[in-house]
């Protein structure tokens, strides 16, 4: 136990100290149910009002397990030429038992250009106000342990950190294009995260947020055979890089009637062959007051392919509530829309 305090108190200073240093930054085994955090283009990408929650439990078997909460809301709007959408993004995240704290509210919003009678592209763009806390009261730094009776000295040298909270505003930048037609819809979309590289020293030190680049892309097929009734595929693919690390996350969900099902793994480096984690999905989509208005529950676990195979994996929950028909300005025939499609986009 001794020696687990003294790495663990050598690790924290090293982490807050040293801009090689990285926090981990929230990442969703369900990232097609969080697009807005991913990539602000997403915003207003398909008409009426999309209010998504996300929670992630990871490690759960640890007292100090990885809680993540993130919360969008995005409006589309047609009536204004070259409008994609407006929205509003809030997440929160805790590690070590609540020692640091991250959370983060930013605004987005989006431009649509349409490119062909199928093709359309977006831009978009949030910016949000940073804050980070870290409590260091509990810590225990290596100069209060003894080599033979452990924990022996109540205070420590370490003269503390300058700021126990550090705030800052942040940028993302992103873009994507859009295709559909007849059976089929696909979404291409790259991002930038961190675009100004903020600095969150909790010491007058200059230590800068790594960009991150997002890569994803997204289908929805329907059964030609039937497609009104019959199974909806949705494959997706999203790709991670942020200070030299990767991560990669590919598989497909599959829809019949109102219930989900999906399966997917992530891995480190891109390395197809070598999982870190094998993600299972079931949910239920359920009609609201009309069929333009639904709510949609799923849940996944994240099964732990590497070494550390007794954290308990990791829990994730969405809940999304679409509004199809809801919009900021009304036109005076119906709702408009600005790319001619004769049938309703396909959403998964």
């Amino acid at each position: 136990m001794k020696r687990f305090f003294f790495y663990i108190s050598i690790l924290s200073f090293i982490t807050c100290c040293f801009s090689k240093g990285y926090s981990q930054e929230a990442y969703y085994s369900q990232f097609y149910n969080a697009p807005a955090y991913y990539n602000p283009a997403t915003i207003g990408l398909h008409r009426g009002l999309k209010v998504r929650m996300s929670y992630r439990d990871q490690w759960p078997r640890y007292n100090d397990d990885l809680k993540t909460y993130n919360f969008t809301m995005d409006l589309a709007e047609r009536e204004m030429p070259g409008a994609g959408g407006i929205g509003i993004i809030f997440s929160t995240n805790k590690e070590g038992n609540g020692f640091i704290k991250r959370n983060m509210l930013g605004v987005l919003a989006s431009v649509r250009v349409k490119l062909s009678r199928y093709w359309l592209s977006q831009f978009g763009i949030s910016g949000a106000y940073v804050q980070k806390q870290i409590d260091s009261d509990d810590f225990i730094w290596s100069d209060q342990l003894d080599g033979r009776h452990g924990l022996l000295y109540p205070y420590s040298s370490f003269p503390g950190f300058t700021n126990k909270n550090v705030s800052y505003p942040d940028f993302n930048l992103g873009g994507l294009l859009n295709y559909e037609r007849h059976y089929i819809t696909a979404t291409f979309g790259l991002a930038i995260h961190h675009v100004l590289k903020p600095n969150e020293s909790f010491f007058n030190l200059d230590i800068r947020v790594p960009r991150k680049y997002v890569l994803h892309t997204n289908f929805v097929i329907l059964q030609q055979s039937n497609p009104k009734k019959g199974f909806k595929f949705n494959p997706a693919l999203l790709f991670e890089n942020q200070a030299g690390f990767n991560t990669f996350t590919l598989g497909m969900n599959i829809a019949k009637s109102v219930l989900y099902a999906g399966a997917w793994y992530r891995n480190k480096q891109s390395q197809i062959y070598n999982p870190q984690s094998i993600i299972l999905l079931v949910g239920i989509n359920i009609p609201m007051v009309t069929e333009d208005s639904r709510m949609k529950l799923m849940y996944s676990y994240d099964l732990n392919l590497t070494e550390m195979k007794g954290t308990g994996g990791a829990h994730e929950i969405s809940l999304r509530f679409e509004f199809d028909h809801i919009h900021l300005v009304k036109s005076k025939s119906s709702f408009a829309d600005d790319y001619p499609v004769i049938h309703k986009p396909l959403i998964f």
